[in-house]
């Protein structure tokens, strides 16, 4: 049976794009493919919350319990940008808001695992409610514990979603899922003679003094004072590293690393690409004017914003 990792976007502040994951046509799109939605942990810590997680399927989204659903045959539904994606939801703007970059977990985990992934985007539900930002000091605490400082307001006062807009008339959402992106289980990335040599002047950044060997604590300490500077994403490689791999490494250990790394960055990178292909395709599709726009963020870049409002 072919397993996938479905990566949906954007969130919306009720997340009625998961409801795309279901019906008819889905089992004409997608025969014997059972997907299990990853959901934040702290859901299964909430009265309600709680219990309506479990009931539609879902399990919590850390790295373990995904992987242990791969390994029973499972696809995988996951919203890469998560509760910043949703607190950037504004119905009233025109811009929409996926926060992408620097979230590639969920590609890691389909190149772990040889999962295709497939770029899903959701047409319209911004429209579908209003979004009522709680105070500051509120959304920092929450923020501690993974959780939206955001309400919403839908159909008379409730959470029921709108169904119509008074600017817009009937509002209509719809699903776009992208063409599958080929991922063979680890495979890495055939660099080129620039790459190596951006790989070797990592490794020779350090002082090793242990025959031609790496120690990844000293890269690291290198890494965060600045010393080192890169295309690759060091910091979490080197986090991998020291889960994972031995404390010191060979120049060969050490690019094999790499080439990796850049495998998910290629593939995360075409994720993206198809994303931005599909909103300015079918957007005109589900009401969507000319001067709608898709923007990618930093997720890191979110957290600065909310310490300056």
């Amino acid at each position: 049976m072919k397993r996938y990792m479905f990566g949906w976007g954007p969130h919306g502040l009720l997340g009625v794009c998961r409801v795309g994951s279901g019906g008819r046509w889905w089992l004409q799109a997608f025969p014997k493919t059972f997907g299990r939605w990853g959901s934040f942990g702290m859901a299964f810590f909430i009265p309600g919350v709680r219990e309506f997680s479990l009931m539609v399927g879902a399990c919590d989204a850390s790295k373990e319990t995904l992987a242990g659903r791969i390994e029973d045959g499972e696809s995988i539904h996951l919203i890469p940008g998560g509760i910043k994606e949703m607190m950037l939801t504004d119905e009233s703007a025109t811009d929409t808001k996926l926060v992408l970059k620097n979230r590639s977990g969920f590609v890691r985990l389909a190149w772990e695992h040889g999962l295709d992934v497939v770029p899903v985007f959701c047409f319209g539900e911004k429209w579908t409610s209003k979004r009522v930002l709680l105070p500051a000091f509120i959304r920092r605490i929450m923020a501690r514990f993974r959780m939206a400082g955001t309400m919403l307001t839908g159909r008379w006062g409730t959470l029921l979603p709108l169904i119509y807009h008074k600017e817009r008339g009937e509002l209509t959402i719809g699903w776009v899922f992208g063409e599958p992106i080929p991922v063979k289980r680890q495979q890495l990335k055939e660099i080129s003679s620039e790459e190596e040599g951006d790989i070797r002047r990592i490794f020779d950044s350090v002082d090793t003094k242990r025959d031609e060997s790496i120690d990844v604590e000293e890269l690291r300490e290198a890494v965060q004072e600045g010393k080192v500077r890169t295309m690759l994403p060091l910091k979490r490689l080197l986090r991998e590293m020291s889960r994972e791999a031995e404390t010191m490494m060979d120049f060969e250990q050490f690019k094999r690393w790499c080439r990796g790394e850049l495998a998910i960055m290629q593939i995360h990178a075409r994720y993206i690409s198809e994303m931005r292909r599909i909103f300015e395709t079918y957007k005109k599709n589900f009401g969507y004017g000319l001067k709608e726009t898709l923007t990618v963020v930093d997720a890191l870049a979110t957290n600065e914003s909310k310490k300056k409002a």
